[in-house]
C-alpha cells in the first residue's frame, strides 16, 4: 500500500500525517482548499501531490480516488456544534466511503472522536454513524478515536493569549490528551500493517490531566501566572446544546479507559503534556500572547 489520500491535509492532524507518511516512503495525495497556503505549500515541498478541492464535492476527486490504494478521513471540524451540524457531517462522511468503495479503495482510516458511541446517545447522527456506516459497508479499515488534542489550547477560545485559562471541560475529571504528531505516527504504523489492525476501533490518547492540573503545568512552563476561568453549564448551553450534553457526559461517566498494552506494541512511548509543552506548546503560546499583546496596542 503506497498510494494514500488524505483529506483535512492541513490542519494539525492531517498534517502530520502526511508528512509522516511521507517520511516512510508513501505516495501522499493532499486534499486542500487553498494550495497555494503556507500549510498546503510546505506539505509541497516535502512531496506531497496537492489537490485542490473539497469534501462537499466528493464526485469530483472520483478520479484521484481511483487511482489511490488508502484513504486517512479526517473531516472539517466545527467549533459551535448543532443537530444540525451533526447530521451534515454524518451524510458526508457517509458519503465518502460510498464514494471510496465505488473507486476501489482498499483500506481506509476513519479518524473519528473518543466515546463517539457515548455520544450517540445524544447525537444520533455523528461520527458513530460513520463508523457504523464503515463496518457494514465492506469496506477494510479501522477506526482510531483520538483523544483531546494537546493542541487545541492554542485555540482563541482557551484565552491564553490574554493569559487565561478558559476551561469549559468539567472541572474536576482527568481526561486523556494526545499530540497530533502522535496521531500521524500511529496513522503510518497501521497503513504499514493493516492485516494486524484490520476491523479495530482504537482509543488514542496520552496523557489524563484534570483541568487544574494543566493549569499547574501552563504556569510553571510559563513561568507565570495565568487565570483560571470555569465557564459555568448555562453558558455551554446557550453556546451549543451539543456540546453542553458532551461536558454533562464526560462529567458523569468520562471516557472508557485506553488500552495502553495495545498502543504501547507499536509506540513505546506517546508524547507527554509535559514534553508537548517542551517542543510545541511553550514557544507557541509565548508567540499567541506577543501577538495578543501587538493587537491591543494598536
Amino acid at each position: 500500500m503506497k498510494k494514500i489520500f488524505v483529506t483535512g491535509a492541513t490542519g494539525n492532524q492531517g498534517s502530520a500525517t502526511v508528512l509522516e507518511l511521507l517520511d516512510h516512503g508513501f505516495d501522499v495525495t493532499a486534499l486542500t482548499r487553498n494550495p497555494n497556503s503556507p500549510e498546503a505549500q510546505h506539505l509541497k515541498s516535502k512531496g506531497a501531490h496537492l489537490l485542490q478541492g473539497d469534501l462537499e464535492n466528493i464526485n469530483a476527486l472520483r478520479p484521484t480516488l481511483q487511482a489511490m490504494d488508502g484513504l486517512y478521513l479526517v473531516l472539517p471540524p466545527v467549533w459551535i456544534s448543532s443537530k444540525e451540524t451533526d447530521e451534515q457531517e454524518a451524510a458526508m462522511g457517509i458519503q465518502i466511503l460510498e464514494v471510496a468503495k465505488e473507486c476501489g479503495v482498499n483500506f481506509v482510516i476513519y479518524s473519528s472522536v473518543m466515546a463517539s458511541d457515548k455520544q450517540a446517545t445524544f447525537r444520533p447522527k455523528f461520527k458513530f454513524s460513520i463508523e457504523q456506516y464503515l463496518w457494514a459497508s465492506g469496506l477494510s479499515g479501522v477506526v482510531i478515536r483520538p483523544a483531546s488534542f494537546m493542541e487545541n489550547l492554542l485555540l482563541p477560545s482557551f484565552g491564553l493569549g490574554e493569559g487565561k485559562f478558559i476551561n469549559p471541560l468539567p472541572e474536576d475529571r482527568a481526561i486523556p490528551y494526545i499530540a497530533t504528531k502522535d496521531i500521524g505516527t500511529f496513522a503510518r504504523i497501521v497503513f504499514q500493517n493493516q492485516k494486524q489492525f484490520e476491523g479495530k476501533t482504537i482509543d488514542l490518547g496520552s496523557d489524563l490531566y484534570m483541568p487544574k492540573q494543566i493549569l499547574q503545568l501552563l504556569e510553571s512552563k510559563l513561568n507565570q501566572s495565568i487565570e483560571f476561568i470555569q465557564v459555568p453549564q448555562e453558558l455551554l448551553y446557550q453556546q451549543s446544546k451539543t456540546f453542553a450534553q458532551l461536558v454533562e457526559m464526560i462529567e458523569k461517566e468520562g471516557y472508557d479507559p485506553i488500552d495502553y498494552s495495545l498502543i504501547n506494541q507499536w509506540m513505546p512511548s506517546l508524547t507527554t503534556f509535559d514534553q508537548w509543552m517542551d517542543e510545541v506548546g511553550t514557544k507557541n503560546i509565548r508567540a499567541l500572547q506577543h501577538k495578543t499583546s501587538n493587537i491591543s496596542k494598536q
